[in-house]
């Protein structure tokens, strides 16, 4: 449904937001990605073992999402908006810069991800979900993606973020102390688990 409707939104954006938008996507991702740094070398220095080991899992997850975004998009080649006819066509854009899924937006769904879930207080997740949204969406505004661009690579994004945040994770509290979402979360991620 994303991709029938994605040419008419992207059209639809006013181009004097772009130039705006992408500095404001540019700066989520940067910040982010100086969180979850600044995140590690706090541990590093204060001998906070979670700490050191969010910052970890935040690289791995970032390195697994490039493998996987890169390879898709080398694969599906779309056409960005305002490119050539514009109309996001698969398999006819330039295979090293396609836009689907949106690299900024895996980026920051990933990194989001990670720190939410090892952080996990309202604050917290407040912060990285709503930078990861505004990340999203300015990639839109900014006119470099299709709305579902940015779909596909938030959900990619926060996947691999949230499988790597649980992949280690010892045996789970009893399935009765949590809440249905999190007892969905866990069992979605056991049968997932590659081992």
């Amino acid at each position: 449904m994303l991709i029938a409707n994605d040419e008419s939104v992207a059209h639809q954006v006013s181009p004097s937001w772009h130039n705006t938008s992408i500095n404001v996507s540019n700066a989520g991702v940067y910040g982010l990605g100086a969180t979850a740094g600044g995140i590690f070398f706090t541990g590093l220095i204060t001998h906070n073992e979670h700490a050191t080991n969010t910052g970890i899992r935040s690289a791995e997850a970032s390195v697994d999402s490039v493998i996987l975004y890169a390879a898709l998009k080398a694969i599906l080649a779309r056409q960005r908006p305002y490119m050539g006819q514009g109309d996001g066509k698969f398999f006819s854009g330039n295979w090293s810069s396609g836009s689907f899924p949106s690299g900024h937006a895996t980026f920051a769904w990933t990194l989001a991800s990670v720190m939410a879930h090892e952080y996990p207080n309202w604050p917290m997740r407040l912060l990285m979900y709503g930078a990861a949204t505004a990340v999203s969406t300015t990639r839109v505004t900014g006119g470099v993606h299709f709305p579902s661009d940015v779909f596909s690579g938030s959900v990619i994004g926060y996947g691999v973020g949230t499988y790597v945040a649980h992949k280690d994770r010892h045996k789970d509290p009893s399935p009765h102390s949590q809440n249905k979402l999190n007892r969905l979360q866990n069992a979605v991620l056991e049968h997932v688990a590659i081992q």
